[in-house]
């Protein structure tokens, strides 16, 4: 079995003057977004991967899971 490790890119938004800080990283057309509270994935759908990772972000960081 192969192990593909797929390269991670820091990303970081900014809600009500807090900063929040993650990973993301693409496997085939799949988005993954990960911090040290949680994760979320969604299909790239042509969208720039840094937008769509930004935006996932946000919602993490709404949601308590940044």
């Amino acid at each position: 079995m192969m192990n593909y490790r797929h390269p991670r890119h820091q990303v970081s938004c900014e809600i009500d003057g807090t900063t929040y800080n993650g990973n993301y990283w693409v496997a085939g057309m799949i988005l993954v977004v990960s911090t040290a509270k949680g994760g979320t994935s969604t299909s790239l759908g042509g969208r720039a991967p840094n937008a769509l990772a930004t935006s996932l972000l946000k919602g993490l960081a709404t949601a308590g899971k940044a």
